[in-house]
């Protein structure tokens, strides 16, 4: 089979759809020799390191000087230009890293991470708005496989489009083995030192978007002084929509000395981050998957998260809930995570063992084995 992927969403900062696909392809490197993978991406700007290129067997690569927005929009519009005429011949397989078919003859699989873009729109980013709203209905019914990663959100697409169970496959996003080596003692020192850390903060990883339910942590933490004592919070993660709004909670709640934002991190540092804190609170109010839980019970950090969507379908009993509506719930999950410590452990402990149900090996033979039977080819 010759198999086309546009791999844009990792040709810069790693975040969602793009740490996905960048672990895929590499463990499908690592897996299959025998079908021919055509990786495309485009930018004005910027080139494609050759370090993130997959070491497929049978490769072909095609990196245009071409800017983003134009190739969507060429895409959106008009269907052109296919990847059948940039990769020089036809494709047996697409999977597109977002909900919209890409352009070329064949079987088209698309990516469904979460549907909260047509379900809280006002909260969802600029590309979502823009492109997913009106066209994902139609994509998804006349693609030949969706692919989503949570049995949450496959649960979704089937209530919302209609669509038949054996055309959704679902492959779990896998731990990154980077994250179960320790930190080197320098690493941890580093950080702290940039972030001014003292021995002991709260951490939260993830773009400060409006789902991401900041301004609530921002309030419960301020609980969680009155009632507990002061202890920092690490926003790690780009600023987002919801930057300013997180911006105005910490000055009206008093916390400028107490929280730290940190901006886009490489995975070194949040390894750091993740090895040292206290506790991971993540206060989503809509995730598909979840992959800093995931991330946080691989470094054997204990967590408190939302109790919905894909959340404790990822988390299981290896982590606290709490409602994220509710910010004095949230500062009373947190408060019971800081002081007890026995639970602590015990929560690190089932963290550990869980994660281990999410490699990446097993979501890439599944995609392959989902791309072999959408083709005819099994």
């Amino acid at each position: 089979m010759r198999i086309g992927f546009d791999v844009r969403p990792f040709l810069r900062q790693e975040t969602g759809v793009g740490v996905y696909f960048k672990n895929l392809l590499f463990e499908l490197a690592a897996l299959d020799r025998d079908n021919e993978y055509c990786l495309f991406s485009a930018s004005y700007k910027d080139r494609f390191p050759p370090a993130k290129i997959p070491p497929f067997e049978k490769l072909t690569f095609v990196d245009k000087r071409w800017p983003v927005r134009a190739v969507n929009a060429a895409w959106d519009m008009f269907g052109r230009p296919r990847l059948d005429r940039i990769f020089g011949g036809r494709l047996d397989i697409t999977h597109s890293p977002t909900p919209l078919r890409l352009p070329a003859s064949g079987k088209a699989i698309v990516t469904v991470c979460d549907l909260f873009f047509l379900e809280e729109p006002e909260k969802a980013d600029r590309e979502a708005r823009t492109r997913f709203l009106r066209k994902t209905g139609r994509s998804l019914r006349s693609a030949d496989g969706v692919i989503t990663i949570s049995e949450y959100s496959a649960r979704a697409i089937r209530e919302r489009f209609g669509l038949d169970e054996e055309k959704i496959m679902v492959t779990p996003l896998g731990l990154n083995r980077f994250f179960e080596d320790p930190a080197a003692p320098e690493e941890t020192a580093a950080v702290r030192r940039r972030f001014d850390l003292p021995g002991e903060f709260l951490l939260f990883v993830g773009a400060l978007e409006p789902r991401k339910n900041v301004p609530a942590l921002i309030e419960a933490l301020a609980l969680v002084h009155e009632r507990h004592g002061r202890i920092p919070l690490v926003l790690a993660g780009r600023s987002g929509g919801d930057g300013e709004k997180v911006d105005r909670e910490i000055e009206r709640r008093g916390l400028g000395a107490w929280v730290r934002r940190t901006g886009y991190l490489p995975d070194v540092d949040l390894r750091a981050l993740y090895r040292t804190a206290a506790a991971l609170v993540f206060p989503s109010s809509a995730e598909g998957f979840g992959l800093p839980l995931l991330e946080a019970m691989t470094c054997g950090l204990p967590a408190a998260a939302s109790g919905v969507s894909a959340l404790p379908e990822i988390g299981g009993d290896a982590a606290l809930y709490f409602n994220p509506e509710d910010p004095e719930e949230i500062a009373r999950t947190v408060i019971r995570l800081l002081a007890d410590s026995p639970a602590r452990e015990s929560l690190k402990i089932r963290g550990l063992r869980r994660a281990e149900l999410f490699p990446w090996r097993r979501t890439a033979e599944a995609t392959l084995g989902f791309y072999r039977r959408t083709a005819g080819k099994t």
